[in-house]
């Protein structure tokens, strides 16, 4: 009997997980199987976490931060934490993203539903032009998970601070500054990078400007280039 549930267990976790990737836009929902109360949590990421009830429901008694009476940011709250379960480079993915679902949680999941899209985009061009520019790395991996978090806690900080929000001057300038100083790096770290080509750099240094141009068109405000430029000097600042 127990080999039965074990097999429908397995079964049940690939149909929910088919189901996702199906899915047009990938949103961050819990879905509960009443028969025997698993839980899969699915990201914007393409990842999926799958727990027991039973562990799902420890999770916030080991983790009280996860209730987010004080919230801290990402990496203070990960460093703060003792629990063995993420003490490894995927345990630490797992965590963010966990942070990321509960967080979203007290936020809003659809009161803030743009802004974490238009995030979550930023966000993940920003590392995939330093992914580019370092020719890959698992460090780069681990990272467009981590952002996760990174996202959720920006959306936290507007709702609680809306003075990057009333700020409505014009930001071309800054941001044009900020663009520029994307496109020089380009240019830049391709131009001294001995392990591409002479006869590829040109067209590597095309792709590239184009994940910038893609950033440029993601930042609209004020709120969007203060946060993407904290979040690459957070996590890209050996540049």
């Amino acid at each position: 009997m127990k080999l039965i549930v074990k097999i429908f267990q397995i079964c049940l976790v690939i149909v929910l997980l088919l189901g996702y990737k199906n899915s047009s836009w990938a949103k961050a929902i819990t879905k509960l199987a009443a028969t025997d109360s698993l839980i899969v949590l699915h990201f914007q990421t393409n990842d999926s976490l799958v727990y027991s009830q039973d562990y799902f429901d420890n999770i916030l008694r080991i983790h009280p931060e996860f209730v987010f009476e004080e919230t801290l940011n990402p990496t203070l709250s990960y460093q703060l934490q003792h629990d063995i379960e993420f003490n490894s480079e995927a345990g630490k993915d797992n965590y963010c993203m966990l942070y990321a679902y509960f967080l979203m949680n007290v936020n809003g999941q659809q009161r803030y539903a743009a802004q974490r899209k238009i995030l979550f985009r930023l966000f993940s061009k920003v590392n995939e032009l330093f992914a580019f520019i370092e020719q890959g790395g698992t460090y780069f991996g681990h990272q467009q998970k981590r952002l996760l978090a990174e996202v959720e806690y920006a959306i936290y900080l507007m709702s609680k601070d809306k003075s990057e929000l009333r700020k409505t001057y014009d930001i071309n300038k800054q941001k044009q500054l900020y663009i520029q100083g994307l496109r020089q790096l380009v240019a830049d770290e391709v131009a001294n990078n001995e392990g591409i080509e002479p006869q590829q750099k040109s067209s590597q240094i095309k792709q590239l400007y184009k994940i910038v141009d893609d950033i440029n068109l993601l930042i609209t405000d004020n709120f969007l280039l203060r946060r993407v430029q904290n979040f690459q000097s957070n996590y890209y600042e050996y540049y």
